[in-house]
């Protein structure tokens, strides 16, 4: 199947992949455009970074429900849930406004001190 062919034009190799008519070339520049955009930093789309004085440090906990397997003892497939603690890490700047921030960033954060979020 794949080899020469003749054509007015002279001898042709045919490879296997992605057609040579262009065809495949919308897939081709999509995905070069999804890379750009993921190693582009992507994230500065949705974080605009901010200094804020911290004015006060909280840890809060939650409940929430976690699924951790499913079961088919009712003919259905059925979610396994159990509630899970969850933390939540929150900053507070000298205005008031409070900030979710990832544990790293709250073990480092001191009152008093300029801290680096992303809003």
């Amino acid at each position: 199947m794949f080899g020469n062919w003749i054509t007015s034009r002279g001898v042709h190799r045919l490879t296997a992949g992605l057609p040579k008519n262009g065809a495949g070339q919308g897939v081709a520049v999509w995905a070069a455009v999804a890379l750009m955009l993921v190693f582009s930093g992507c994230a500065g789309l949705s974080c605009r970074p901010a200094s804020i004085t911290v004015a006060k440090k909280e840890e809060r906990t939650r409940l929430e429900m976690k699924t951790y397997g499913y079961t088919s003892q009712t003919g259905g497939l059925e979610e396994l849930r159990r509630p899970e603690t969850v933390r939540d890490y929150w900053v507070q700047d000298a205005e008031g406004t409070w900030y979710r921030v990832p544990v790293e960033q709250y073990r480092t954060a001191e009152v008093g001190q300029v801290l680096e979020i992303c809003r």
